[in-house]
């Protein structure tokens, strides 16, 4: 009975046709007019299906799939069928009765669907869902309009755009599908680094996720010409690859944060993680939907910005500060009349600044806003400040989850490896940092080993406790490395 059933079911899936792309099995690449040249590149570097146009030369082969960008039609999707290729991408577009029509038409067919920030809820199974929104990442261009001698890095990445997908879409792979044009933040004057590919690779990964490569034009030529310092990045980017697949297991688990966001869609959420992120807090998304059952416990602190506030969720917050949690509470704009749900919880006012108020609710307390957030960058450093200050006082301030010093192009993520065993993933999105810098993990640990690509390896790191902490010497860390750290046994 069970290989009968076995048998009708692979009957089945061949009769509708089969996925071409799984982000899971190897990287997806977007490359126009591609060539059988190209193919051959892109296979080298583990990539197991390209999408091109119809009217590029290259056909699909062992091991890549080459999938055609067309529009969302059935006439365009026939054409690129007889024509040979393996599926099809599609835009969405603005009407979702027409979409679903043509993915039921054309099961396993269509690949890829292209969806906008506010159609990422979208049901486009069986295609895999591709968020066309993202910011080319690494270190930003300087605006030659502001002049200032400690003006720091400024980062564009997108680790909190992958964190909230898969927080709030936890049954489908987690892919962006950003590239180096306008949309993505890269002007037609500003020069894209080759090895800035390997960035949008490494960035997606460290929050579990996955990024559609997509090479600047440049980029393409210089490597179909074999010019020596693209074929170098090019071989760069493919180890990281292998390294990521190795350990793809590591981001697979557990986010850990001792600050969580409830999130709502991305208008209201997308900026509020963004910054958090880029401030190393690296918090843990709660979906808006979830967040009456989520278990509140496991954090010190939680923002609850620009989201609308029920009954529930309310309750639920009192409980958390009441219990001796801190919450930093902002209104949406439509949902005025919960704003002040502290108050009805019996909070006390102790402070008043000029954006907020401070409450005690039994062991805890709330930040209160007295509109919506709307400027990030200052909330972001409020929610770490708040996060430091719910560090045991015997273990001194500024005790946050991880810290890194002198080292502003490099952003981290933790995750829960076992009950007695933690993993920071740290991506470098800049020139490689070939100096001594600071690092720290909050929490005691008898043990820890750094695996680095594309050493592949792992190494010993020598840990200096601290109070509450330990820190540790890095030194030219590689486009991702993740540290292992194995907990004291009380």
């Amino acid at each position: 009975m069970n290989l009968m059933r076995s048998l009708i079911l692979l009957v089945a899936v061949l009769a509708q046709g089969a996925q071409p792309v799984d982000p899971e099995r190897g990287l997806i690449a977007w490359w126009p007019d591609a060539t059988a040249a190209s193919v051959g590149l892109l296979k080298q570097a583990g990539v197991q299906a390209v999408i091109t146009n119809v009217t590029a030369a290259a056909r699909s082969e062992a091991g890549v799939e080459v999938v055609a960008e067309v529009a969302a039609d059935g006439a365009a999707v026939a054409n690129a069928r007889a024509l040979g290729f393996a599926g099809v991408a599609v835009n969405a577009g603005e009407d979702a009765a027409a979409l679903r029509k043509l993915l039921k038409a054309e099961a396993g067919y269509v690949a890829i669907v292209y969806l906008k920030p506010e159609q990422i809820g979208w049901d486009v199974s069986p295609a895999l869902a591709v968020l066309r929104s993202g910011t080319w990442p690494g270190i930003a261009p300087r605006d030659a309009s502001v002049a200032s001698a400690s003006e720091g890095i400024w980062l564009d990445a997108n680790s909190s755009l992958v964190a909230y997908l898969r927080a709030m879409y936890p049954k489908r792979p987690a892919v962006l599908g950003y590239r180096p044009d306008a949309d993505g933040g890269v002007k037609a004057t500003r020069s894209v680094p080759a090895r800035s590919v390997e960035v949008s690779l490494a960035d997606a990964f460290s929050a579990g996720g996955h990024v559609i490569l997509a090479l600047p034009d440049d980029y393409r030529a210089a490597l179909l010409k074999g010019e020596a310092r693209a074929v170098t990045a090019w071989k760069s980017l493919a180890e990281l690859a292998v390294f990521h697949q190795k350990q793809r297991g590591v981001v697979r688990l557990e986010k850990f944060a001792r600050v969580g966001v409830m999130a709502g869609d991305l208008e209201q959420s997308g900026e509020v993680l963004n910054l958090a992120f880029r401030r190393n807090l690296s918090p843990v998304v709660v979906p808006l939907a979830e967040a009456a059952q989520a278990n509140l416990a496991r954090f010190d602190v939680v923002a609850a910005a620009n989201v609308p506030v029920s009954a529930v969720m309310a309750a639920k917050l009192a409980g958390f500060v009441k219990a001796g949690g801190t919450v930093l509470a902002a209104p949406a704009p439509e949902d005025e009349r919960n704003a002040q749900w502290w108050t009805k919880a019996g909070g006390k006012k102790i402070a008043t600044a000029e954006d907020r108020d401070v409450y005690t609710l039994g062991k805890g307390r709330i930040y209160g806003y007295h509109g919506a957030v709307l400027d990030p960058g200052p909330f972001a450093l409020d929610m770490k400040d708040a996060a430091a200050e719910m560090a045991p006082r015997e273990d001194g301030i500024k005790n946050l989850d991880f810290r890194i010093w002198s080292a502003d192009s490099v952003l981290g993520v933790m995750y829960r490896m076992g009950p007695k065993q933690m993993a920071l993933v740290l991506t470098s999105y800049g020139n490689f940092v070939n100096r001594d810098f600071l690092a720290g993990v909050r929490g005691r640990y008898r043990g820890a080993r750094i695996l680095d690509a594309p050493v592949g390896g792992e190494t010993a790191v020598e840990l200096m406790p601290r109070k509450g902490r330990v820190e540790f010497n890095l030194n030219q860390v590689g486009r991702t490395a993740i540290i292992v750290f194995d907990e004291e046994t009380p």
